[in-house]
């Protein structure tokens, strides 16, 4: 059983790591689509900075803050 384990220990690594990375696009993703944000300007965030850009923006915009929001994606605008 142990013998199985070691096998497939990397295989689920794996797994759970693409599994990160494609949730962690998709948010991005969802923020150039959504907000014409610019992929570039991302790039250097990591996965929580864009979990946290995103709840921060989306949260202005259900409060309709619309200068806070334009203020809070102007340095990530293409």
């Amino acid at each position: 059983m142990s013998i199985l384990l070691l096998l497939f220990a990397p295989g689920i690594f794996a797994i759970f790591w693409l599994i990160r990375m494609q949730i962690c696009l998709a948010r991005v993703r969802y923020l150039v689509d959504t907000y014409g944000l610019s992929r570039k300007k991302l790039r250097p965030l990591k996965c929580k900075e864009v979990k946290q850009l995103r709840a921060n923006l989306d949260q202005l915009q259900s409060d309709e803050d619309v200068s806070g929001l334009e203020n809070l994606a102007r340095p990530y605008r293409a």
